[in-house]
C-alpha cells in the first residue's frame, strides 16, 4: 500500500542501496516525514547532495535534484538559492563530503546564514570505502586502515551551534553505520 511519502520518492529506484543497520536510510525517512508536514512543492524544492552514502538519498528523491561533485554540495547549493531565492533549497550530505571536503563550504554557508538546510549524516566513518575514519570519529576510535585509533578529537563542527549568530542547529546523534569494514 502506497504511504503519503511516496510522492517525494521514486520508487520504483526502491529497494535503497545502504547496508542493513545504516541510520541513512533512518535520516532519510526522517527528512521525508518532514517533508510532508512541511507541504514542500516538488517544483520548488531543491536538493542537494554530493558524494557519500548520505549524498545517494538524492537519487531516490521526486524533487528537483542535484548530484553535485565532492565536497561542494554546499557550494551548489549556495548558487541555486542565488538565482532562486523563492526554492527551498535542503542539502543532504555526510560527514566526509561536508566536513571534511567540504567543512570550509559548511562554515561559511552558517556564517553567511543562507536562507537553506543542510543535513549532515554524521556515521563517524566512511563506510562507502571500506570504513576509514573522518573528521567526525571520536577519539580513541579504530578502524582499518589505519588499525590504530584516532589519536584527534572530532571535528569543530558539533560547536558551531554556540557561535554567535542565528543559526538554527537541532543537533542529533550520529546515524552509525551498520556494516563492519571487512
Amino acid at each position: 500500500m502506497p504511504s503519503a511519502v511516496d510522492q517525494y520518492l521514486h520508487t520504483e529506484r526502491l529497494p535503497h542501496i545502504w547496508c542493513p543497520g545504516c541510520g541513512v536510510g533512518t535520516v532519510t525517512g526522517a527528512f521525508l516525514r518532514a517533508a510532508l508536514e512541511l507541504d514542500l512543492h516538488k517544483d520548488r524544492t531543491v536538493v542537494v547532495g554530493g558524494i557519500g552514502c548520505s549524498s545517494r538519498a538524492v537519487g531516490y528523491l521526486d524533487f528537483g535534484t542535484v548530484h553535485s561533485i565532492h565536497g561542494r554540495a554546499l557550494a551548489f547549493a549556495t548558487g541555486i538559492k542565488m538565482a532562486h531565492p523563492e526554492f527551498t533549497v535542503i542539502v543532504l550530505t555526510g560527514d566526509g563530503d561536508g566536513a571534511a571536503i567540504g567543512g570550509n563550504h559548511l562554515i561559511h554557508a552558517a556564517r553567511r546564514n543562507i536562507d537553506l538546510t543542510c543535513i549532515l549524516f554524521d556515521n563517524q566513518i566512511y563506510g562507502m570505502t571500506g570504513g576509514q575514519l573522518s573528521p567526525q570519529t571520536g577519539e580513541g576510535v579504530s578502524a582499518p586502515p589505519p588499525p590504530t585509533a584516532t589519536p584527534s578529537r572530532p571535528s569543530i563542527f558539533a560547536s558551531l551551534p554556540g557561535r554567535p549568530g542565528p543559526l538554527s542547529w537541532p543537533g542529533a546523534p550520529p546515524t552509525g553505520c551498520g556494516s563492519s569494514p571487512a
